[in-house]
């Protein structure tokens, strides 16, 4: 398969009796390169909506759901042109909901989630005592790995939060981070954006953050090389599940019919040398009151990492891990769908067929 920027080939395929999942690990191969833009509209919404939050942040907070509202609503029917027939694809591959009442209020939801994660940003700045408290479970079971001095990986999913509010989850809990992370990484890919306003997120975060280390398309190996050193010296690395760089990938059934890619690099470092793995997911449940975060354990280490570690690329091993990150993240995906920042790619597959179910 091949779209315009990349061709696709399957490399290995896995069949999960465990979890009735058929796993493709596939290459992708760049074709063209889309470039980088130096300047888009969305730079000037994006940096407008910005400032209005920083102000809007100063005032009673039980006007902060309303101006969030109107501010997602601006330009709707183009939004809604642009990204609905994705998302409603989605809906029904992953969730099986095809009732265009029920899914378009879910639409509305992710816009409004999306207003309220550019104001909580403006929130940490300007006012960061109204930061809303973090509920974390599971951090105990991240806590005891970490102090057996092998380091751990958290691969945190996609939720709208996991930015900012997931970076306050674990400092708050006395766990100091390493990002990795793209060199755009923020609210813009273009060149002006990410000298301007995609600053403003990543010193945000950086409070929240020991440290972070910056990858590129062509600087896989060598970043994966500093992650395995940092292992070594008992670090927590953090890294968010994503396919914005890498040449390998794994796709597989997620809901009824939908699917999800992840890469293999982390699965990778985790299968050959029994790194403690975790996922971790962080949801609003109450709108500027409440969030919600959840680290699980993929793999605690301790139980298999004499048998893997010698492989140089255990694709059973890798398949399992990547299905039971799927399962967590399905669980929250099933939770709140609209706070999830790529729904709308869930609804199909690379390889255009269907291969299984959740």
């Amino acid at each position: 398969m091949a779209d315009r920027y990349f061709s696709y080939e399957a490399m290995e395929e896995i069949q999960s009796g465990e979890h009735g999942s058929q796993v493709v690990f596939y290459k992708r191969t760049r074709l063209e390169d889309a470039g980088i833009r130096r300047f888009s509209e969305q730079d000037v919404r994006e940096l407008l909506g910005l400032g209005a939050a920083a102000a809007a942040a100063l005032l009673p907070a039980r006007s902060w759901p309303s101006i969030c509202r109107f501010s997602s609503g601006l330009r709707y029917e183009r939004k809604r042109r642009k990204h609905y027939a994705d998302y409603a694809r989605a809906m029904a591959a992953v969730l099986r909901v095809d009732d265009d009442a029920i899914v378009e209020a879910s639409f509305r939801s992710h816009l409004d989630v999306m207003a309220r994660r550019r104001f909580g940003l403006a929130l940490d700045h300007v006012a960061p005592r109204r930061n809303s408290p973090i509920d974390v479970s599971g951090s105990e079971q991240l806590r005891q790995a970490l102090d057996r001095g092998r380091g751990a990986i958290v691969w945190a999913s996609q939720f709208a939060f996991q930015t900012l509010a997931g970076k306050r989850a674990l400092w708050e809990q006395g766990f100091k981070a390493i990002q990795i992370s793209d060199p755009y990484h923020g609210f813009t890919s273009t060149r002006v954006g990410n000298l301007t306003h995609n600053p403003v997120l990543r010193r945000a975060e950086d409070r929240y953050l020991k440290g972070r280390i910056i990858f590129d398309r062509e600087s896989g190996a060598a970043v994966t090389r500093k992650i395995v050193g940092l292992l070594d010296q008992g670090e927590l690395i953090l890294l968010t599940n994503n396919v914005h760089a890498g040449a390998m990938f794994l796709e597989m059934p997620i809901g009824a019919r939908g699917h999800v890619s992840m890469p293999t690099a982390p699965l990778s470092i985790v299968a050959r040398r029994a790194t403690p793995f975790f996922s971790m997911a962080i949801v609003e449940t109450e709108p500027f009151g409440r969030f919600e975060a959840a680290i699980r354990p993929i793999s605690d280490g301790t139980s298999d990492g004499a048998r893997s570690s010698a492989a140089k690329r255990d694709y059973a091993r890798m398949a399992a891990l990547a299905l039971t990150a799927r399962d967590h993240l399905f669980e929250h995906v099933r939770r709140a769908p609209e706070q999830y920042l790529v729904m709308g790619n869930l609804g199909r597959s690379m390889f255009g067929s269907p291969r299984g179910s959740t």
